[in-house]
């Protein structure tokens, strides 16, 4: 990585702290963070009081870099300042596609019918029982429609949901042509982080 710095350390230290992008671009900084010498490293060097010219560039590197305190956590905040609006603008998309996907969802009268036709058929799998008259279910109870087999363990909840609605409602199938944003609404947003969701429910 040091063969490719064409500027004197100093001027590059001098960057750092300026914060300077226009000097330094993102990938430069972030292999600035991954050279960064460690405290076994900077021990070392502390103890050198010979010519700094009978170092190697490494050496010189990280003497340079010992001259900044805390040099990692500013790099690691310049790196954060260069790649702040590239962010801000992504997240912004992110959000603009999950606000887009909900409406999609909140919208979608065909996705409404498939939903309450699975509630149907839960309720009519447990009548007779304290669940065989639900008004709702939440959403991680759709999995089960893929668990749950026939008792010749040949078709699921879900093949017999598809072949009735095949049968019966064969407009109803291609409600996922309602939800064109739900792809990009499911993307991570590279940088940011996880946000816990809250628990959905459906109701019919």
């Amino acid at each position: 990585m040091l063969t490719k710095v064409k500027m004197p350390l100093p001027d590059m230290m001098a960057a750092v702290l300026a914060m300077d992008e226009s000097v330094l671009d993102v990938d430069q900084v972030e292999n600035l963070i991954k050279f960064c010498p460690t405290k076994e490293e900077m021990e070392l060097l502390k103890g050198y009081t010979g010519d700094k010219e009978n170092l190697g560039k490494c050496e010189q590197y990280f003497l340079e870099l010992m001259k900044v305190p805390r040099v990692e956590s500013k790099l690691r905040v310049f790196s954060f300042k260069i790649q702040f609006l590239s962010q801000v603008t992504e997240f912004k998309k992110s959000l603009n596609a999950v606000n887009s996907a909900c409406e999609e969802v909140r919208k979608s009268v065909k996705l409404k019918e498939i939903m309450k036709k699975i509630l149907f058929l839960g309720n009519t799998l447990n009548q007779g029982t304290t669940r065989g008259s639900a008004i709702g279910f939440k959403l991680d109870s759709l999995l089960k429609l893929t668990d749950t087999h026939a008792s010749n363990n040949k078709m699921t909840l879900m093949h017999y949901l598809c072949k009735v609605q095949a049968d019966r409602s064969p407009g109803l199938l291609d409600f996922h042509l309602d939800l064109v944003s739900l792809e990009a609404a499911t993307k991570p947003v590279s940088g940011a982080e996880s946000i816990p969701g809250r628990q959905s429910q459906w109701k019919g």
